[in-house]
């Protein structure tokens, strides 16, 4: 089993390194039964029975909560699609025709200035595999 020393710094600076995103003042990551991220000032204020939500999963992977919530800071590894895509991708396909570079990464989908979610880049298939969970993209077709 590996141990993960400081695992809030490390996943800022991936935020930071492989998105841009920079968080706002107030904004932490913190380590409580996982990465969670939240607000200083309401710290005592849990959701779900815990404090803030989960930033990241246990394979270190950004959630679509810190994605949907702060991707709109992104400056880079953004998808920008038209609305026909953006619909495809919200009901939960994947979109294929993407040359990104010969590595595998997760992306940021965003159409216009609304931020769909989370997209995982397979620079194999060169396809944006939909990592959106359902219940969270019912959400994003009744937006667009």
């Amino acid at each position: 089993m590996t141990f993960i020393t400081n695992r809030e710094k490390n996943f800022k600076k991936y935020l930071e390194r492989h998105f841009g995103i920079n968080l706002p003042r107030g904004i932490e990551i913190f380590y409580a039964q996982g990465i969670r991220v939240g607000n200083n000032e309401l710290m005592k204020s849990t959701i779900h029975g815990e404090l803030g939500y989960a930033a990241c999963d246990a394979g270190f992977n950004p959630t679509n909560a810190m994605i949907q919530n702060f991707g709109h800071l992104a400056t880079k590894n953004i998808i920008s699609v038209d609305e026909a895509k953006a619909k495809e991708f919200a009901v939960g396909r994947g979109l294929g025709g993407y040359d990104l570079g010969p590595k595998s990464k997760f992306v940021i989908l965003k159409f216009g200035d609304y931020v769909l979610g989370l997209g995982y880049y397979n620079s194999e298939e060169k396809k944006i595999k939909n990592e959106i969970p359902e219940k969270r993209r019912r959400k994003i077709i009744n937006s667009l």
